[in-house]
């Protein structure tokens, strides 16, 4: 990317520890010579900015007058905070009311020259099909991180059109690459434990993004003056299908993990699954709670049952993990990826109602807005961005080394 002015300039970081933030560190810190000051609330969870000439201030976003400290004399702030831990409201405090301390807060002797508000694309509420662009309306899901960031960036756009303050806002769409909790690592260690349904085939459409290309926009976005009182939705150059992204990391794994499914044996699968669920409990609290029953149990045909539905729903590399804990007999190390016995397939990884509509839908999301007024042009299409993630998926040991 261009030089974009940052070299020298003062800024704030507010999430740095985490997935893009940290990303976003290391490209502010080693592309563009910015002075980058983050505000962490733990130094424990330290660990990858380390290695980067960087401020580190503890505080919290809960806390006025520690953000107020933080953000002094830094003419850029960029948020990619979002509170995860505790109920609704302790994850609201931190979203929103966090959101309003870093608005609030005294630039000192440094006017603020932009605010970068990272949220997401599940603001517009659930997937459907069709292009997806910012006009659309925003509307609550019920969900409490796409409901808080929802609120937040209203917060941003409501200031920065009513009173002129430098704020913009950012919506990724499905971001991926390494240290991405969700669409990499969850993705990977589910695919390695469970066969992950295709819904309808996997003809549903994903708009994936990768890492580096969400961070350039950012770095657009505190730049260009065009995007005060705006928001922008930030993908790749093309939406990919479900069973392009999830073929893409069974290649990784070496391994058979998807399963095609039409919507409506899905759902039916959930149900059967569920029912199971409730059974198994249900005969096990019974089986704590009376001696009596468990004496009658013993060598009955309720036991042979209970192990059959324990078999359905524990898969066998885990029982095998359990049998051969440490300090057993063919105990082995978990660290690195396990092959499946050949004659064993894993079990199917059950999707509940809201997951089957997400999958089965084909939304595509433009980024026309983020192309004209930004200068955004994502340098990763999928094929690009997976390369790199299965580089790195290896050295973490979440892909076999080769």
């Amino acid at each position: 990317m261009a030089d974009l002015g940052l070299t020298g300039r003062r800024v704030l970081v507010t999430g740095g520890t985490g997935f893009i933030g940290g990303r976003l560190v290391a490209k502010l810190v080693g592309e563009h010579g910015a002075e980058v000051r983050v505000l962490v609330r733990r130094f424990s969870s330290t660990a990858r900015l380390a290695r980067f000439p960087v401020e580190l201030v503890q505080g919290d976003l809960r806390d006025a007058a520690a953000v107020a400290s933080a953000a002094r004399d830094c003419p850029f702030v960029f948020n990619c905070a979002y509170g995860s831990d505790g109920d609704a409201e302790a994850q609201r405090a931190v979203n929103v009311e966090g959101t309003r301390h870093i608005l609030e807060a005294d630039p000192g002797s440094s006017p603020r020259e932009r605010v970068v508000h990272l949220s997401t694309v599940s603001v517009y509420g659930e997937a459907r099909d069709g292009v997806l662009d910012e006009s659309a309306p925003s509307r609550p899901s019920g969900g409490v991180y796409s409901d808080t960031k929802l609120e937040s960036e209203e917060l941003v756009l409501r200031n920065a059109r009513a009173h002129g303050f430098p704020g913009t806002v950012l919506q990724p769409t499905l971001v991926y690459g390494p240290f991405a909790p969700s669409w990499t690592v969850r993705v990977l260690r589910e695919m390695r434990s469970h066969r992950v349904i295709l819904v309808d085939g996997g003809g549903g459409l994903c708009n994936p993004v990768y890492v580096d290309d969400v961070v350039d926009a950012m770095l657009l976005a505190a730049v260009r003056k065009e995007a005060v009182g705006e928001r922008f939705l930030v993908s790749g150059p093309q939406p990919v299908t479900w069973r392009e992204f999830f073929r893409r990391h069974e290649e990784m794994l070496g391994e058979p993990s998807t399963v095609d499914l039409s919507a409506r044996d899905a759902l039916a699968l959930q149900r059967r699954a569920t029912k199971r669920r409730l059974f198994l409990a249900e005969l096990l609290a019974a089986v704590r709670e009376s001696p009596t029953i468990r004496e009658r149990l013993r060598g009955t045909w309720e036991v042979r049952l209970a192990r059959k539905l324990g078999a359905l729903l524990v898969p066998g590399r885990l029982r095998r993990r359990r049998a051969a804990a440490p300090g057993t007999r063919g105990a082995t190390s978990s660290a690195a990826p396990q092959a499946l016995h050949p004659t064993e397939p894993k079990p199917v990884q059950a999707l509940s109602p809201g997951q089957v509509r997400f999958y089965a839908a084909k939304p595509s999301v433009s980024i026309r807005k983020a192309r004209d007024l930004l200068g955004y042009a994502p340098a990763f299409d999928f094929a690009a961005g997976t390369r790199r993630t299965e580089q790195w998926a290896r050295w973490a040991r979440l892909a076999p080394s080769g």
